[in-house]
């Protein structure tokens, strides 16, 4: 994959205009590269080869100016690195797992599954009406109820499912308890937070799980007690209310399932030669957005996004309209026409913006840190490619022009979603 502009005939740089370089494409297969951020090895040893790609060029004769273009470049790669590694330990589960694959009256059906089981002997690991345990009834009413396999552990089960406080509870969804828990020191904390973690520490305290039938009512596999095997009970029983942990959701709770509202604000930074020059020469501007946005599945969704942006060092008002597509908590890619506001002007120079379905592209990565009930909020870092031209009869001037349109920006993000 080249990654970057050809040679003229005569073995020279390429072309030293913006608009020839395609920087589009260029960040289009640096997405690619990361495979929009899935962290992995092969893509951290991508982008560390990219790096030592753009580091060669660096002993090949290239004009000053694209020498400039090129550690332009690398900064932006390191920061994608950057991303790429973090990505790894701040995605949350942002939907319910099985949204897109199987619908909210899919719920009815599992539950059904799991009474036919009511009356089966309890069996470790079993998952037939011989002997089942508690992660295996899950497993066999979803599998007869939406006809995909879910994890069949207790463990992986918790870390798959989309936490939801007890408030928002539907039949068919999931409770989960720890059975190590003394009496009071759990329950009453769970039943009221509506912010859950969603870290390893947390859902690993989970031991046994049940499915949800409504009013309080919840259908298990008991493995101790007065009455074991497949049962029902409920959940404000002395026996269970203290051992409470938290509700999981696996299917969508209704038509609409999934339709978010975003909106955020940030601020726009300079180039990253400034960071040196002071909280005024780094802030080139701000922005505002608002998104509306339907998961595909969990983590991905596609949205579109209106937003608003005052760039400081072009003298602009931007309004760019933009198609989000990526993950909810992650990596996602953008692009769309812009309408522009003023004349842009940058060390003398005067751009137009061009008139183009691709008025500007991007990527953007908006890890979300916290959650509270149907909201979302995160931060959200974002390099961006506005599309200008240099007015005509100016003398080339390669640097100028890539700082007029590249831009990095950084905020934060509420999410409101409906599940």
């Amino acid at each position: 994959m080249n990654f970057l502009p050809a040679r003229n005939s005569d073995n020279s740089a390429g072309p030293d205009h913006l608009e020839d370089f395609c920087w589009p494409s260029f960040l289009r297969k640096c997405s690619d590269a990361t495979m929009l951020g899935q962290a992995s090895c092969s893509h951290l040893i991508s982008l560390f080869h990219i790096q030592q790609i753009l580091s060669d060029t660096m002993d090949m004769g290239f004009s000053q100016a694209r020498l400039e273009s090129i550690t332009y470049a690398r900064r932006a790669l390191a920061f994608a690195l950057f991303l790429v590694a973090i990505q790894a330990v701040s995605a949350l589960v942002s939907a319910p797992p099985l949204l897109g694959k199987a619908g909210s009256s899919a719920r009815q059906s599992v539950t059904r599954a799991a009474e036919s089981y009511l009356g089966t002997p309890y069996r470790f690991g079993g998952t037939s009406k011989s002997g089942i345990d508690c992660s295996g009834l899950v497993y066999r009413a979803f599998l007869q109820g939406t006809g995909f396999k879910v994890p069949r552990t207790v463990d992986t089960l918790a870390r798959w499912v989309l936490p939801i406080p007890f408030s928002d509870l539907a039949p068919g969804d999931l409770v989960f308890f720890t059975l190590n828990a003394s009496s009071g020191n759990i329950s009453q904390a769970a039943f009221k937070q509506i912010s859950i973690p969603q870290n390893v520490a947390y859902l690993s305290k989970a031991d046994h799980v049940g499915i949800y039938l409504g009013d309080g009512l919840f259908i298990h596999s008991a493995s101790s007690g007065s009455k074991t095997g497949v049962i029902k009970s409920s959940i404000h029983e002395e026996s269970w209310s203290h051992r409470y942990l938290f509700a999981g959701r696996a299917l969508p709770a209704s038509a609409f399932s999934g339709f978010a509202l975003d909106g955020g604000f940030g601020l726009n930074l300079s180039q990253l030669e400034n960071i040196s020059g002071g909280l005024d020469a780094i802030v080139r501007g701000a922005s505002g957005w608002g998104e509306l946005s339907l998961p595909l599945f969990n983590n991905f969704s596609i949205g579109v996004r209106a937003s608003v942006s005052w760039d400081r060092s072009l003298g602009t008002l931007r309004l760019p309209f933009e198609l989000d597509i990526g993950q909810i908590s992650g990596i996602s890619a953008f692009a769309g026409p812009a309408f522009t506001f003023g004349s842009a002007m940058l060390d003398g120079r005067g751009y137009t913006p061009a008139h183009s379905i691709l008025g500007t592209v991007g990527l953007r990565w908006s890890p979300i840190i916290f959650s509270s009930g149907a909201e979302r909020f995160g931060s959200y870092f974002e390099v961006r490619y506005d599309n200008y031209s240099a007015l005509p009869g100016q003398e080339s001037a390669f640097n100028t022009d890539l700082k007029a349109c590249l831009s990095f920006s950084i905020g934060l993000r509420l999410r409101s979603v409906r599940y």
